[in-house]
């Protein structure tokens, strides 16, 4: 199975609107992270910046998962599409 890593950005499938999600940690069978609505201007300009520097993106996934102001939400994998950076991976994680 493949799993998103900790600084990727995955749409939830099983909703309608599919909110964009960065995973802040990652649980087998479950991921958790951020809704990207809900992150300053700033942080998501820091975000696109960091899009191919793998190690950045996974330091940003981890400080943001250490806010105690941003509401987390934990998801199963299988509810998770990855959107961005390895988009050659298939659909959903299953």
């Amino acid at each position: 199975m493949t799993v998103p890593s900790v600084g990727e950005i995955v749409a939830i499938t099983t909703t309608d609107s599919e909110p964009l999600v960065m995973v802040c940690h990652r649980n087998e069978p479950q991921a958790t992270g951020v809704l990207l609505a809900d992150l300053a201007t700033e942080t998501l300009h820091r975000l696109r910046a960091s899009e191919r520097d793998t190690a950045k993106r996974r330091q940003l996934g981890q400080a943001i998962g250490r806010t105690d102001n941003l509401m987390s939400f934990t998801v199963p994998l299988t509810d998770c599409a990855l959107v961005e950076r390895d988009s050659n991976r298939p659909g959903p994680f299953a």
